[in-house]
């Protein structure tokens, strides 16, 4: 086509028609189609819509209270009236009786005073039955001005009290130990004695008596525990004798 367009000197004339009519067509459907392209709407592209779900929304709080009214006052709650009580039919004696004259104030006194069960002379916060003159807060039925029954005696200085509470432990001051004799040594005896002793007031024993004595050894151990000394026992600030028990373990050495 462009050659015949160029080298029209050359060509022939019907060729140079040709090439020139196909240009034009040519020309024309791309002039079409880019009119058409540009008239076309343009679609949008679809876009992905977010969705977003929200909590429903609490119900409102109720409404607060009304006031009170001015004032402060609140109406008083109306109680139901009581209905009446139908009474039975009483009869009614019209006829007035008598009016007794009223007793003198002195009467009056002594017939309060015999209610009350006192008697003339008697003194207020007194006991119902006691004396004229008694002393108040006094025993009815005893001796005017009596004086306290005296404390009871202390115990017995010659009587030995068992040890118990309220009593000074003894303390060693003086005495040997037992000594073991020779046939405890050979039978290796060994163990807890138990003594029961008086403690005089001067600290010494006496009356000392086996409770649970060891073989071979009972005589050995009374003997020691009558060269023993102790520190007097005292109960109630006085020194009393008791009976005072002594374990007394023994081991070879």
């Amino acid at each position: 086509m462009f050659d015949s367009v160029l080298g029209h000197s050359t060509a022939t004339k019907g060729r140079l028609g040709t090439g020139a009519v196909l240009s034009v067509i040519t020309h024309a459907v791309l002039i079409g189609a880019a009119i058409w392209l540009a008239a076309r709407p343009v679609e949008e592209e679809k876009k992905d819509i977010d969705v977003t779900f929200f909590a429903a929304q609490p119900p409102p709080p109720p409404p607060p209270p009304p006031p009170p009214p001015a004032g402060g006052k609140t109406k008083p709650k109306v109680q139901d009236k009581p209905k009446p009580v139908k009474q039975p039919d009483t009869i009614y004696d019209t006829k007035e009786e008598p009016k007794e004259k009223p007793p003198p104030p002195e009467a009056a006194k002594e017939e309060a005073a015999e209610e009350e069960g006192g008697v003339e002379g008697g003194v207020e916060g007194g006991v119902v039955g006691g004396v004229v003159g008694g002393v108040v807060g006094g025993v009815v039925g005893g001796q005017l001005g009596s004086p306290a029954p005296p404390p009871p005696p202390p115990p017995p200085s010659n009587v030995a009290l068992p040890f118990g509470a309220g009593m000074t432990r003894p303390t060693k001051t003086a005495g040997r130990d037992p000594v073991y004799t020779r046939e405890a040594r050979e039978a290796r005896i060994e163990g807890l004695a138990i003594v029961r002793c008086t403690i005089s007031v001067t600290g010494t024993l006496s009356g000392c008596r086996i409770i649970k004595g060891l073989a071979h050894m009972d005589k050995a151990i009374l003997d020691a525990l009558a060269t023993h000394r102790y520190t007097p026992v005292t109960y109630q600030g006085r020194v009393v004798p008791v009976d005072y028990v002594f374990n007394i373990r023994l081991k070879l050495q």
